[in-house]
């Protein structure tokens, strides 16, 4: 282990942690943007006309997700097209995930990974779970091979998300109240010792030196020079955060200070998803592996839990019974098995009326939060293959909707949405 008194030496002169471009946008990164471009993509892909992201077909695809998220994720990929286009300025968020290719034709293009998650074959909480044991660093797919070769000629190879849960999980081991981390943290302790080949005892040790006031961090070099790179690093954090690993506490005056807590109410389960895996394992590997341990399907019924029991829930629930009393999928009319499910969700301003609720019986709830089941304005009734082995035989193809809901949420939802 390493002494208090340890100070890391840069690997090479460029070591940081890159995940996004220079220009990053941190709300790319929320679910309903980043995949709800790729979902938009492959639409696109779909028409076999070899459709180009300066298009002005994928221009109205821009706008009209622009439109749809304008109430809650102020993000203008409106602006962002033609020969300027998301893809052309940004198209990391979506190559280091392995979700398109690295070329750069400007043709849409998804790669295999891509396609299934586009096409709702994998669900978000599989993609996330995925995405954290094998996102890595040095990364081909966003980095230049000069710049990958420093990484590997230092002997560095990193999993960042899986590490920063590695971390959060022994601190939180310790002492419950330590389990969280800052993004001052992340950027002056976490990235400058991953660069010295740091033990996960050496990181946790560091962390509460410094909250202790036991280490000053003076002589550390600086990992943060460029001018955006704090928000790069901070992307890590952002996008735990996004997928439930991590919850952020009230908010700072200063992101350097915003508090990124370890989620202990899926704690068994992050340890599952970062216990030691096969390095370099393909996607579609550490998918099969994912569903084996079915890690991913608990992770989706405890976080959906924890939704049905937030504090508004009830008023929302006699809401939606008083205007339905049963499953708008079943007909079962039990009140103990009934729950009331968002169309557009809370997270995305959805409001908390009948408009915009189904009642539903609580598998079929948890189906449709976690995106395995999905309504299209019309009734129609798309199931995941997962689902479909235990449900296809007793789900119908097609229900009425409700004369009460606002069907421009169905749209909504069937056009932008995934699951938790």
């Amino acid at each position: 282990m390493l002494s208090k008194d340890f100070v890391p030496v840069k690997p090479f002169d460029e070591f940081k942690w890159k995940w996004a471009s220079l220009q990053c946008t941190e709300r790319l990164n929320d679910p309903v943007i980043l995949l709800g471009v790729l979902f938009r993509m492959r639409k696109l892909e779909l028409l076999g006309q070899n459709i180009k992201y300066s298009s002005s077909e994928f221009a109205r695809e821009m706008f009209d997700l622009s439109n749809d998220v304008s109430d809650s994720i102020k993000v203008n990929l409106g602006g962002r097209v033609g020969e300027r286009n998301i893809v052309r300025n940004s198209s990391q968020y979506w190559r280091a995930l392995g979700l398109i290719p690295s070329d750069r034709t400007g043709v849409i293009k998804l790669t295999e990974f891509g396609k299934k998650v586009a096409d709702r074959e994998i669900s978000q909480t599989e993609f996330a779970a995925i995405t954290i044991q094998t996102f890595r660093l040095p990364n081909p797919q966003i980095q230049h091979d000069a710049e990958c070769q420093k990484w590997l000629n230092a002997g560095i190879l990193l999993y960042p998300l899986k590490l920063l849960l590695e971390i959060l999980c022994e601190l939180a081991k310790i002492d419950q109240a330590q389990g969280y981390i800052t993004p001052r943290e992340l950027v002056r302790i976490v990235i400058p010792l991953s660069g010295s080949k740091a033990g996960l005892q050496d990181y946790v040790n560091f962390i509460l030196w410094y909250r202790a006031e036991k280490i000053d961090l003076v002589g550390w070099p600086n990992y943060i020079e460029g001018a955006n790179d704090f928000r790069i690093a901070r992307e890590y954090l952002i996008f735990l955060r996004n997928y439930g690993y991590v919850l952020k506490s009230e908010e700072k005056k200063r992101r350097e200070d915003e508090v990124y807590c370890i989620n202990m109410n899926i704690f068994a389960e992050i340890k599952e998803i970062i216990r030691k895996q096969d390095k370099e394992k393909s996607l579609l590997r550490a998918l099969d592996q994912i569903r084996a341990s079915e890690v991913a399907s608990e992770v989706e019924r405890k976080r959906i839990q924890n939704r049905v029991s937030r504090p508004n829930q009830a008023y929302f629930r006699k809401e939606v019974l008083k205007a339905c009393e049963r499953c708008v999928i079943t007909n079962v009319t039990m009140p103990e098995v009934l729950e009331a499910a968002h169309i557009k969700p809370f997270k995305y301003n959805g409001e908390d009326t009948a408009a915009n609720g189904f009642a539903m019986r609580v598998d079929i709830h948890t189906l449709f939060d976690a995106g395995h089941l999905r309504i299209s304005p019309d009734g129609k009734i798309e199931l995941s293959n997962r689902a479909r082995l235990d449900y296809g035989a007793s789900i119908p193809p097609q229900i009425v909707i409700p004369a009460f809901t606002n069907r421009e949420f169905l749209r909504w939802r069937w056009e932008n949405y995934n699951g938790i």
